[in-house]
């Protein structure tokens, strides 16, 4: 009884806190927050704050950007002009019966028609077989791979189904090499360039994009 009454009293910190064994309950918080360790608590506990901050926004900055990306990418195809080219006047037999091929200066023209517009071509075809040789002409030339889409690779059986299916397309620009069809489509798509005629003597100038008016509203 006596070493209990003489056992020293738990100690009280100057903030109140008290303070008891290591061993039995652990330190206390007023062990380590004081005038000396005070500032670099705070000091990270802002720099943590920061750093939260940050990384929870860069997701939100990432999507943005892409967005924005898109929404620039978007634009530039739709301010490209659409052309619409009947094939029948660059398409030539090739050597094996039956098949067609793409001439080395037509095909130059339509590569760059292919980049710097959105391009659809209209050939005549009476069978899946005549469809398939345009195919295999304009893969050769690697058209696909310079920016024309195989849904936009279009056929019809007459001229004046070509003349029918552009007029509901209505490109900005249609190049033509049929005179029946160039003189139907006049006045109803906004311009029609007949290739061979004494103003469009060859594919290359009816192609120039820069000549007169052929920027118009793009097609999807």
């Amino acid at each position: 009884l006596k070493r209990l009454l003489r056992a020293p009293a738990p100690r009280t910190c100057a903030r109140g806190l008290q303070h008891v064994a290591v061993g039995k309950m652990g330190v206390s918080f007023g062990d380590f927050f004081d005038k000396r360790t005070a500032p670099y608590i705070i000091w990270t506990a802002i720099a943590l704050a920061f750093a939260l901050c940050f990384w929870l926004s860069r997701p939100s900055d990432d999507k943005s950007a892409t967005q924005g990306g898109a929404r620039g990418s978007s634009s530039s195809r739709k301010s490209r002009p659409s052309v619409s080219l009947c094939l029948d006047g660059l398409l030539s037999a090739a050597g094996d019966a039956g098949s067609c091929s793409l001439a080395d200066s037509a095909a130059a023209v339509l590569l760059n028609l292919a980049a710097a517009a959105e391009l659809f071509v209209v050939a005549t075809a009476d069978s899946d077989a005549r469809e398939a040789e345009v195919f295999a002409a304009l893969e050769a030339v690697d058209a696909f791979r310079q920016g024309l889409r195989r849904h936009r690779v279009m056929f019809s059986s007459t001229a004046p189904g070509r003349a029918s299916m552009i007029r509901q397309l209505q490109p900005a620009l249609h190049l033509e090499f049929e005179p029946s069809v160039a003189e139907t489509l006049e006045g109803k798509v906004s311009e029609v360039r007949l290739v061979g005629s004494s103003e469009w003597p060859n594919f290359g100038d009816a192609a120039n994009l820069a000549s007169r008016g052929a920027a118009g509203p793009g097609a999807s």
